[in-house]
């Protein structure tokens, strides 16, 4: 493949994955919408079931039978819905228990892990360009941690929630390991069709365990992320079968960008210097990363 069209691939790619990390970002910070009325299970079990109603009731008037979606491999589809839940899990309570840009700030560490992962696990060759660029967008988001505000500084010396960020970006850096396995063998629906449907087995008890009684809106908004988390995935999905995890993971740092916007507009988080001039880094690393060519696989 030329370089022209590398660059053109990783663009269109780096795209999906943009879009993907936004609609997370939303979905990280449901708890924080919620307060108290909801639990972190019970709001990812509400997540799950309305994605798979909304990945089921098409399903329900198709010719195809649902055994069509079958995996040859349903233990790595499962092993990446339980990493993903617990990462999730992890990521949406240090989101409500931080501010959002400090606990995506934590988050970003996933990139870094993503491309140590892909060396290990998929055998890619990580060229220093790609390194390079990383270290930028890893530099960005040290300024984002080092230079918080005052009062976001204090919010976020939390250490329980930010080992929960840490934990969260770890166990999300795997996912992101299973889905680019399982994207180049599988498609898209039947992708979720598995993590959704595990998810709901995952989470049923932890769920009821810690239930609370919730009125129509919590339902209603509970639910809604499922679909919105449908469509967050399929833009992973279509992002992880283009480019490369060594350029796939250092992209997620946007994700510090959107957090930042999302605490400013949702709760009235001011951004200080660092957390602007970690996003500038962050960008310019990102783009870097779009431009240079795939990485070669041993």
């Amino acid at each position: 493949m030329s370089s022209a069209r590398t660059g053109s691939a990783n663009t269109t790619g780096a795209l999906w994955l943009l879009a993907g990390t936004a609609l997370f970002t939303v979905i990280f910070a449901s708890a924080k919408f919620a307060g108290s009325a909801a639990s972190v299970p019970q709001l990812l079990m509400l997540r799950y079931i309305g994605g798979l109603g909304t990945l089921l009731a098409p399903a329900m008037f198709s010719r195809r039978p649902l055994t069509s979606y079958r995996s040859r491999q349903p233990g790595q589809h499962f092993l990446r819905a339980s990493v993903g839940a617990l990462g999730g899990m992890a990521a949406i309570y240090a989101a409500a228990h931080m501010p959002v840009a400090a606990a995506s700030a934590i988050g970003l560490l996933e990139g870094l892990i993503v491309t140590v992962l892909a060396i290990i696990m998929l055998g890619e060759i990580v060229g220093w360009r790609h390194w390079l660029a990383g270290l930028l967008c890893a530099t960005g988001a040290l300024c984002v941690v080092a230079w918080q505000s005052p009062g976001a500084a204090a919010a976020g010396g939390t250490l329980f929630p930010a080992t929960m960020a840490l934990l969260g970006a770890i166990l999300m850096a795997f996912e992101s390991i299973f889905i680019k396995r399982l994207a180049n063998k599988d498609a898209p629906l039947a992708m979720l069709l598995h993590f959704n449907g595990f998810g709901c087995l995952l989470m049923l008890v932890p769920a009821v365990l810690t239930w609370r009684e919730a009125g129509p809106a919590l339902w209603i908004a509970g639910l809604s992320l499922g679909p919105l988390a449908l469509f967050a995935q399929y833009c992973n999905i279509r992002g992880f079968r283009i480019v490369d995890m060594a350029v796939a993971g250092p992209i997620g740092y946007a994700w510090i960008v959107f957090a930042a916007l999302l605490g400013f507009l949702a709760f009235g988080e001011t951004p200080g210097l660092g957390t602007l001039a970690g996003s500038l880094l962050i960008l310019g690393g990102g783009l870097w990363l779009t431009c240079l060519p795939s990485t070669r696989r041993v």
